[in-house]
């Protein structure tokens, strides 16, 4: 029997579809594939070969009809693969899990008349539930541990069916080594909706040996609550920021871990929602990795933000705090009383952090706060929000295009104060929304002008035409020929009545407050600001 291959990859895939329980294989011969094959044997998955591709495809999958589980079939890059379709087509349609690993050529190598290459990734279209590609060369074990868990996962997922894997391997193929086969990570994934008292207690007996606990809240609509019980009674710490939308223990994880990060690392990690903003707490959590993550949403998605998520839990957040509320032990109360420490939020003179928190005071707690990305979004993280505040930011990819368009689509259809903070590229870039008929009398927009793009400057980028955009435009004139009103700020002593001016609820048509600040001013605060917190 041929020894393992010297290719790290294809000892973690062995070791996880062991553990993922893919333990069967059909084998057509070839080179490219001959260090998969060679390495699924001696990981001791039993394997048979057959010669045509074809006839292994529909081979593979009579033997996972016959198990009533998955089967994988590898064969060669090129053609090979092709020949697999008809087999990968009866699979989808009967939803039996075959995956499928096709070696690959290196990328650079396709198209270059170099044998037995050809486009790979996606070659089954719409026939196979999932389509994933290994990334090639070195520092990718993370990315390379949990593109194979989520294929794996895949085969079994609601119905199953077919998952292709492909695996770009480049010279030498045939190398070996003696090194043991060790258990990488193995995500799982766990269905609320079919979860039995087993699956519970599982769950309850990793919670029970964790002590140290942190729901994290991502970017949620309003109304997501986690019960009080958790934290005063069971010790869970919850996190998260303003686009949570829900009640947490820390809602400034930025500010309050700009003054320590010691001991704040959880041992458990659940996480549900969307992005989160906070540099600082990613960085805390993917240096200490948590010893379980456990990632909730709706459609079971492997979501592996801080490179530790050991379960992806599907189905609906609520049932899980039932569950823990319930029967889940007490934990850390030490750690519980680190995260309920309140951070200052910014103190400082005229600019555009103050202007920001200087409105967020003064706003109304039924209002809805619209963030555009970039600055203003992490200005706003440096206050405190008043309950009842909904906070509604384009956060999926972070793009600065469509703030202000998507401002005015939510403030169309809801009658309550609708507040949104700006910077002025993201201003600019979407300024035609200001022309769009019907814009209601309950819109406001702070737009923070500072000339450039003043992030860059904050974060170290180099200060050139070419990464901040400086630029001496104004918003005077389009905004009252779109109808807002107007108004300039560009001191400290005109901020108090540009306030009053901007949140006056009587005002028969909408507003507009440009504030006028200086963005190495601005940057060099919020350096001063951070470097004060850390000291």
């Amino acid at each position: 029997m041929a020894g393992m291959s010297a290719k790290r990859e294809l000892r973690e895939l062995a070791a996880l579809m062991k553990a993922h329980g893919v333990t069967r294989c059909v084998v057509s011969p070839g080179s490219r594939n001959a260090p998969i094959a060679m390495t699924l044997e001696a990981a001791g998955l039993e394997c048979r070969t057959v010669v045509d591709e074809r006839g292994a495809g529909f081979v593979a999958l009579g033997w996972a009809a016959q198990e009533q589980d998955a089967v994988a079939v590898c064969v060669t890059s090129g053609s090979a693969v092709l020949n697999l379709h008809p087999a990968v087509a009866e699979a989808y349609y009967r939803h039996i899990p075959l995956l499928i690993l096709t070696a690959d050529r290196p990328a650079a190598w396709i198209g270059q008349q170099d044998g037995q290459t050809l486009p790979q990734p996606g070659a089954f279209g719409g026939m196979v539930r999932a389509s994933f590609h290994l990334p090639e060369g070195e520092g990718n074990d993370w990315a390379v541990n949990r593109i194979i868990n989520e294929a794996l996962l895949e085969l079994r997922h609601r119905a199953g069916g077919p998952v292709q894997l492909n695996i770009p391997l480049s010279e030498p193929l045939f190398t070996t080594t003696d090194e043991k086969l060790s258990l990488p990570r193995v995500i799982r994934r766990t269905e609320l909706a079919t979860m039995t008292a087993d699956d519970e207690d599982e769950l309850l007996d990793i919670v029970a040996q964790l002590p140290r606990r942190m729901i994290l809240v991502g970017q949620m609509p309003q109304g997501a609550e986690i019960p009080a019980s958790l934290i005063t009674e069971k010790q869970f710490v919850t996190v998260g920021e303003q686009l949570s939308n829900t009640p947490l223990l820390c809602a400034r994880p930025e500010s309050l871990l700009s003054y320590t990060t010691e001991g704040m690392a959880p041992d458990l990690l659940i996480s549900v929602g969307g992005c989160i903003i906070s540099k600082r707490l990613k960085q805390l959590l993917r240096n200490h990795p948590p010893k379980e993550h456990w990632h909730i949403s709706r459609d079971g998605e492997v979501c592996d933000t801080f490179c530790a998520l050991t379960r992806c839990i599907e189905g609906a957040a609520d049932e899980i705090w039932e569950l823990l509320a319930a029967f889940a032990e007490e934990g850390d109360e030490d750690f519980v009383a680190r995260w309920a420490t309140e951070p200052p939020a910014f103190s400082g003179p005229f600019c555009g952090m103050s202007a920001v928190g200087d409105a967020l005071a003064a706003l109304p707690g039924n209002a809805v706060l619209h963030l555009a990305n970039s600055s203003a979004v992490r200005y706003a993280q440096l206050f405190p929000l008043k309950e009842g505040t909904r906070v509604e930011c384009n956060r999926g990819v972070n793009g600065i295009e469509g703030s202000v368009s998507a401002a005015l689509g939510f403030a169309g259809g809801d009658e309550r104060l609708q507040l949104l903070i700006c910077g002025d590229l993201s201003f600019f870039y979407d300024m035609n929304a200001l022309w769009i008929p019907g814009i209601g009398a309950n819109v406001r927009i702070l737009l923070l002008n500072n000339g450039c793009g003043g992030i860059f400057s904050a974060i170290g980028a180099p200060e050139t035409p070419l990464v901040n955009a400086p630029h001496h435009a104004t918003a005077e004139a389009w905004a009252r020929s779109c109808g807002f009103g107007y108004r300039a700020v560009r001191n400290e002593t005109e901020m108090s009545a540009g306030i009053d001016f901007l949140l006056d609820a009587g005002s028969p048509q909408p507003l507009l407050l440009e504030v006028f600040t200086d963005a190495r001013q601005d940057a060099d605060l919020l350096k001063q600001f951070y470097n004060n917190a850390a000291n």
